[in-house]
Parts: C-alpha cells; sequence; structure tokens
C-alpha cells in the first residue's frame, strides 16, 4: 500500500527500519523519546521560524522579528536587523514579522516556504542520525525525538488551515500551506 505523502513514508519507514531496545526494557527508552520531542519542539520551532527570518532578511530592508511562544509582552534582542524574544510558555508556536506589504508573489513566496524546508531539512539530519547504527542507543533516541519533533513542526505548517487561535491571531493564523495558497491566489481572506 503506498502512502500519499512521501515525508510520512520516509518517517515511518525510518522510525520502523532502527533496532530499539525490545520488551519491557524498551519502556523507558520510549519515555525518553516522547520527552525528547517535548523538550524540542522549541528548538525545531525556532528552526522553522529561522527558516522565515533569513529569506526575509535577504528580500526585505526593514527589522525581521522571530518570536518561540507567547513572547509578545518581551522585548526583542536585536543582533543587526534581526530581532529574538524566546518564552518557553506555548514554546511550540512561532512567529515571524516583516514588511510583507512591500514584497512580490514569488519573494513572498521564497519567505513562506523558507519554515517548511528549514523542518524539512532537520527532518534529514533526524533520519541521518536514526539510521546511524553505530552510535549508541541514546544517540539514536535523541536523533528519532529530533526528527519527530521537526515532523510535527512541518505537518503543522505544511498544512493548509487555519491553525489555533491565539492572543495575538483571535481568528487564528493561517499555517504556511494556506499562506501560500492565498498569497499565489492573490486573496486575503
Amino acid at each position: 500500500m503506498r502512502s500519499a505523502s512521501p515525508f510520512l513514508n520516509t518517517m515511518t519507514t525510518t522510525l520502523s527500519s532502527v533496532e530499539f531496545p525490545a520488551g519491557a526494557e524498551a519502556l523507558p527508552w520510549l519515555a525518553a523519546l516522547w520527552l525528547g520531542v517535548w523538550v524540542l519542539r522549541p528548538i525545531a520551532t525556532f528552526i522553522h521560524e529561522l527558516g522565515h527570518a533569513l529569506p526575509a532578511l535577504a528580500f526585505t530592508k526593514a527589522e525581521v522579528e522571530v518570536r518561540i511562544g507567547e513572547s509578545f509582552e518581551k522585548p526583542l534582542t536585536n543582533f543587526g536587523s534581526l530581532g529574538f524574544a524566546w518564552s518557553f510558555r506555548s514554546s511550540f508556536t512561532g512567529f515571524t514579522g516583516y514588511q510583507r506589504s512591500n514584497l512580490g508573489k514569488a519573494p513572498l513566496s521564497v519567505i513562506i516556504l523558507g519554515g517548511p524546508i528549514a523542518s524539512g531539512l532537520a527532518c534529514g539530519v533526524g533520519v541521518l542520525g536514526t539510521l546511524s547504527t553505530t552510535d549508541p542507543i541514546w544517540w539514536r533516541i535523541s536523533a528519532a525525538a529530533f526528527l519527530c519533533a521537526n515532523g510535527i513542526v512541518f505537518l503543522r505548517s505544511a498544512i493548509p488551515v487555519t491553525l489555533r487561535p491565539t492572543e495575538q491571531f483571535p481568528d487564528g493564523p493561517p499555517s504556511d500551506g494556506l499562506d501560500l495558497w492565498k498569497t499565489l491566489r492573490g486573496t486575503s481572506d
């Protein structure tokens, strides 16, 4: 049976082909995997948002801001034209702010696609680490957690839906897939 998504096929094949401990000794490793995914989600979100921020810096002259979690109340820490704010509360969500009004469809599409591309590349790193058979089990579990955390961020951004409402986005922000669809269609609703 063939899946509709090559990404899901890759993740499923990768995680099922790795030799993890069997039986009762696998339970602590499974718990470590889930804990690793939870711990690495903010880092995966940061990688994703950085994927938006770098092309935004290239295409805009204004400041670009990256906010992870509920950090809208926090001041930005600036590195040139790039500002960061990080909060561990709801740190699985992120936002990249930049001047969109002066951008055409092509540069805006590149910026929108930057996040999912960065998440996809991070998944590739996770696949390589997970399939490494000479490394100890703790390394493969960590790499699998990194793969899963970035895979969650990738899927959440790529599927064209309106995400859960937040304080800053009462109607819910669009996923990158929906934002790209609206950009290419030339609609804002």
